[in-house]
């Protein structure tokens, strides 16, 4: 399910809520923010869940510039620097949802199971935020995203004296 109008309160979890709120403090008044404006050191706790991707050609290639190490988890693969195209069935699933934000500009809420992944059983929620240098055209994709592993699902059932969340 692809959500284009959402507030802090739609966000499922923290995470998501302090990215998104620092989305949109770097980006102030304008259509969005640049490279230029992240620096790591603010966000050293939302690192791990944050992806960045190259817009290359206006959007006919996507180049992973970072993944998160909760990615990197969900995935068992680190696909720094590589291509979406280097990966065809999880191009043929997420393309859209990048050139949805190329082309509209504007961020996006995202969750649906990890369908591109041998993890397909697993939840997952992503907020798409996209970035410009030049103030005009998305240059970079920044994801933050938030998995739903077994163990963590397992706890909260536990937790809720065993009734599934």
């Amino acid at each position: 399910m692809l959500k284009e109008n959402f507030t802090l309160n739609d966000l499922p979890n923290d995470t998501l809520r302090a990215t998104y709120q620092y989305w949109l403090d770097i980006k102030g008044n304008r259509l969005m923010p640049s490279r230029a404006d992240l620096n790591p050191a603010d966000i050293v706790e939302l690192l791990p869940c944050l992806c960045l991707l190259d817009v290359e050609n206006g959007g006919n290639r996507y180049r992973m510039r970072l993944i998160g190490s909760d990615t990197v988890k969900a995935m068992n693969i680190d696909a720094t620097g590589k291509y979406l195209d280097e990966f065809p069935f999880v191009e043929q699933i997420l393309k859209s949802k990048y050139d949805w934000l190329v082309e509209k500009r504007r961020p996006y809420f995202h969750f649906d199971k990890l369908r591109w992944s041998s993890k397909s059983y697993m939840d997952y929620y992503a907020v798409g935020l996209p970035l410009s240098s030049n103030g005009t055209d998305v240059d970079i994709l920044m994801f933050a995203t938030y998995y739903l592993f077994p163990e963590e699902t397992r706890a909260k059932f536990h937790k809720l004296g065993g009734i599934a969340p």
